[in-house]
């Protein structure tokens, strides 16, 4: 992880003091030293299922569905569906219909990063320190990784639906450095304060328009507009890469298993050769059927 608040390494390091002789001064020991910084990542699946989230917008009649996965890959496009309801309403009086128009969409990707700034024993500040969590001063920072705003692109009904729909994709993802470099870090959090999380913004610009019931085409703008803020948690993580197969390598299921173990003759003094033992059902059917011809018999 490397952020412009911190940054965390993971390093190996080994030394080995080798000595020409068993009797050779300290002159001659000679140190070797290895260093070696290990990369280590974090990786979550993806859900099967899409996460659906709904908002509602008070005092209007404005209700936002979305459908998304919570789960980020930094090098993936990454899909969210919405729909709007209840952008219509009839004025039966006046004979005419209200409704708000949408105009434009921007999405956002912001990275929150918050961390402790360690202070000496002569500045640490007064209180005793949560679990784990390290004294000093906070440091909080945001960061945009990615931000696309689009005026169409989307399929609108404000007539034949009653109460009005529209329905939008958006494509969203981090968008790459100087170089084509992604500066981005995943999703975190420890007990010293440490955390690192991630938002999706959305932001929707509504006009409110009225036009004849008869005539919906004829639209008149009111001057009036919202702007319609909704954020969702994400969250930022590798994407595995080669590893187990668990569709190959997942543990046998009952019609996988073998049959069960072979049967053992009544008289066990004769000596047992397993590979010519019958299965165990064979054994048992056997068994019932004398059985059921010694009572026929008796």
């Amino acid at each position: 992880m490397d952020t412009p608040l911190m940054s965390i390494v993971y390093e190996f390091k080994a030394e080995a003091i080798v000595a020409q002789s068993p009797n050779s001064s300290c002159s001659s020991v000679m140190p070797i030293y290895f260093d070696k910084t290990i990369e280590v990542k974090r990786s979550l699946p993806e859900s099967d299922m899409p996460h659906h989230s709904v908002r509602v917008f008070p005092p209007t009649n404005i209700k936002a569905g979305a459908h998304y996965c919570q789960v980020l890959y930094p090098t993936a496009r990454n899909k969210m569906s919405m729909r709007l309801d209840g952008l219509a309403s009839k004025r039966p009086l006046n004979g005419t219909i209200e409704f708000w128009k949408l105009k434009k969409v921007t999405w956002r990707l912001e990275e929150n990063v918050r961390t402790i700034a360690p202070a000496c024993e002569k500045h640490t500040p007064g209180g005793p320190p949560a679990d784990g969590a390290k004294k000093g001063v906070e440091r909080v920072d945001k960061f945009v990784l990615g931000e696309e705003s689009r005026t169409s692109g989307w399929k609108s009904d404000y007539a034949t639906s009653g109460d009005g729909v529209v329905e939008l994709e958006l494509d969203f993802s981090i968008s790459p450095k100087r170089h084509g470099e992604l500066r981005y870090a995943g999703d975190l959090r420890s007990r010293d304060g440490t955390q690192v999380s991630h938002n999706l913004m959305i932001e929707l610009v509504v006009s409110r328009e009225w036009a004849p019931v008869n005539r919906p085409e004829m639209c008149t703008q009111t001057g009036t507009g919202r702007i319609l803020r909704m954020h969702y948690r994400v969250v930022v993580t590798e994407q595995g890469g080669l590893s187990i197969s668990w569709d190959n390598e997942c543990p046998p299921i009952y019609q996988d298993v073998p049959p069960s173990p072979p049967g053992y003759p009544e008289m066990a003094d004769l000596p047992v050769y397993y590979e010519n033992l019958e299965p165990l059902e064979a054994e048992r059917s056997s068994v019932e059927g004398r059985s059921l011809h010694r009572a026929q018999s008796g």
